[in-house]
C-alpha cells in the first residue's frame, strides 16, 4: 500500500529522459532501445565491446600491446563518449553524480547488482573508487560506494570503503583528454593499511570506465600493497 501511495505521489520516471514509466521499467521504450548492454565479442582483459563480426572474445590491440595492471574489467552497458545521440545510461549517471539524484542511483545500483558478471569468482572484498573529502562534502555521498553496497549485498561480498584513499584532490575527468586524465590521477590513490589488502582478491567498483586512468591508478596502489589480484566492474563503459 505504501509503494502504491508513493508511486501515486511521485510517479517513477525514465532514468534516461525522465519521462513517466511503469514501476518495473527503469527506462522508457525509446531509451530502452538506446541502451547497449555489453555482450560477446569483447576484450578478454579490459572488456571493451567489439563489433558482432569480430568473432570470439579476444584481447584488444591496446591490451595486447600494453597489458593492463588489473586482471579483468567489465561493465554492464556502453555508450558513445561525446556523441550527440540519445545516451540514456550516460544521462542517468550524470543525474546520479552531478544532480545528486539518489533515486536514480538506487535504480542504477540495482542494475549493477543484477548484471554483475563475476558471480562465480570469489572476492575477499569490494573496494569502491574513493572520493576526496572535498568532493564527498559537496556531493554528500560516494556513488561508487552505493553501487558497491548493492553488489555486495546481492552476492554476499564484504564491502570496505576505507581500504583505498584518494590522497589528493583531482579535477573531474569528464572534460579532460586521455593524456590529461592520466596526469590528473597519477599518484592520487593510496592504501592506508596495506596489511588489510595483502594477498586479497579485490573487486574495484566505479560508475564509468572511460580511459581507464582512474581504475589503473587504483589498481597500481592496491598491487603495490600486495593485493593478489584486482578485477574492475563499472556500470557503464564509454567507448
Amino acid at each position: 500500500m505504501l509503494d502504491a501511495v508513493v508511486s501515486l505521489l511521485y510517479p517513477p520516471r525514465c532514468l534516461g529522459c525522465q519521462a513517466f514509466v511503469h514501476t518495473d521499467e527503469p527506462f522508457c521504450r525509446d531509451c530502452a532501445r538506446a541502451v547497449k548492454p555489453i555482450t560477446s565479442p569483447l576484450c578478454l582483459r579490459c572488456g571493451i565491446p567489439f563489433s558482432p563480426q569480430s568473432g570470439l572474445d579476444h584481447e584488444c590491440g591496446l591490451c595486447h600491446k600494453v597489458p593492463p595492471l588489473f586482471r579483468h574489467a567489465r561493465a554492464w552497458a556502453h555508450y558513445e563518449y561525446g556523441a550527440g545521440a540519445l545516451q540514456p545510461v550516460s544521462a542517468a549517471i550524470q543525474q546520479f553524480k552531478y544532480q545528486r539524484n539518489l533515486g536514480v542511483g538506487k535504480l542504477l545500483a540495482h542494475l549493477a547488482a543484477t548484471h554483475f558478471p563475476f558471480g562465480a569468482t570469489h572476492y575477499d572484498v569490494i573496494i569502491p573508487v574513493p572520493l576526496h573529502l572535498d568532493r564527498l562534502r559537496w556531493r554528500g555521498f560516494n556513488q561508487s560506494l552505493l553501487l558497491s553496497r548493492a553488489i555486495g549485498h546481492a552476492h554476499q561480498i564484504r564491502v570496505d570503503p576505507f581500504l583505498l584513499a584518494r590522497s589528493r584532490p583531482t579535477v573531474p575527468q569528464v572534460q579532460l583528454t586521455e593524456k590529461e586524465r592520466l596526469e590528473n590521477v597519477k599518484g592520487a590513490f593510496s592504501v592506508p593499511k596495506p596489511e588489510h589488502v595483502q594477498h586479497r582478491q579485490v573487486l574495484l567498483v566505479d560508475d564509468v570506465y572511460t580511459s581507464g586512468a582512474t581504475v589503473t591508478e587504483c589498481t597500481k596502489a592496491l598491487l603495490h600493497a600486495e593485493a593478489r589480484a584486482v578485477d574492475v566492474f563499472t556500470v557503464a563503459r564509454a567507448v
